[in-house]
């Protein structure tokens, strides 16, 4: 008795660093260290067809109130971009690689160095 299968990205085990930089990469497309403007926008609609995917469906249907609603609860510096401190927030991350983000990182550009 199969259930829907669950996109790979989205099984419940962590993120290795080396996963997270490989998503991060991903975004970061053009490498500022922020995912922003249409970054963001790919970012967002690869998440929501991710959780429709898995069979987690939001109410709304406004992609643009959507994306208001995700930004308002992650972007905590409200500047309008997702830095990498905010991904590792959002992500499932490994717990001692975000730790050591947490402690030895004071920014992107720096964990990326």
């Amino acid at each position: 008795m199969a259930g829907p299968q669950q996109a790979p990205h989205l099984h419940l085990a962590e993120l290795t660093a080396s996963q997270f930089l490989d998503v991060w990469r991903h975004f970061d497309a053009d490498g500022n260290g922020y995912i922003e403007g249409k970054e963001l926008e790919n970012f967002f609609q690869e998440l929501e067809s991710a959780r429709k995917g898995a069979g987690v469906d939001s109410k709304k249907d406004n992609l643009g109130d959507k994306m208001k609603e995700f930004m308002h609860k992650y972007d905590k510096n409200a500047d309008g971009k997702i830095e990498m401190a905010e991904l590792a927030q959002i992500l499932p991350t490994e717990e001692n690689f975000l730790l050591c983000f947490r402690q030895h990182v004071g920014s992107s550009s720096e964990f990326m160095e």
